[in-house]
């Protein structure tokens, strides 16, 4: 069971319209190694977890990042929300706005909407946490290319905040790795293939 508390987890305070800006961080709201994604991927994770830790572990990572699609999509509809004409065409958001209005749609930053095709549930734990490392390295990746194009300190302060988390989240599914193996032996590591034990 989740308990929703009404406040972001870090505050997100947009001064200005930028439809361009929202455009691209946009992709990280429903792109391929953005927030939906990842919420998903953990959260559906979690049931093959073999010991309550790991299970926990996907749950909190998972529930954080529902929290930080929260955010991302806040900062799209900031960056939006007072949006003219004119600035819908010079910025190339005309294409969205006629599709979603200044609704928050997942998409990525070219416009492919989010598919549940771009994330991996193996139900193997090494498999899936390996899945998960590099999932956080994507989202790093995706939040170092938006702080390269974005000149809006109000958006960078949230922006660098989620990259750290990515970066905290990287370093405890790897320790989640460590703890995996350290209960597993070698001969029962793929236990959940037995066929590899031959």
């Amino acid at each position: 069971m989740f308990v929703y508390e009404k406040r972001l987890q870090y505050p997100v305070k947009i001064a200005k319209t930028n439809p361009k800006l929202a455009g691209i961080i946009i992709s990280q709201y429903g792109g391929p190694d953005g927030e939906l994604g990842a919420s998903l991927r953990y959260l559906s994770q979690r049931y093959s977890m073999p010991f309550p830790e790991l299970k926990g572990l996907l749950t909190d990572i998972g529930t954080e990042e529902l929290g930080h699609l929260e955010m991302i999509g806040t900062i799209v509809h900031q960056l939006t929300r007072n949006l003219t004409e004119d600035q819908q065409k010079s910025a190339g958001f005309a294409p969205y706005f006629v599709d979603h209005g200044a609704g928050v749609y997942p998409q990525a930053a070219s416009g492919t909407p989010w598919s549940a095709a771009s994330m991996q549930v193996k139900g193997d734990p090494l498999t899936d946490l390996a899945e998960d490392m590099a999932a956080e390295q994507k989202a790093r990746s995706t939040y170092d290319n938006i702080l390269r194009l974005s000149d809006d300190p109000d958006v960078n302060d949230v922006i660098k905040f989620l990259r750290e988390r990515e970066v905290v989240h990287f370093q405890r599914f790897g320790e989640a790795v460590q703890r995996l193996r350290e209960r597993l032996n070698e001969k029962n590591i793929y236990y959940m293939n037995p066929a590899l034990d031959m």
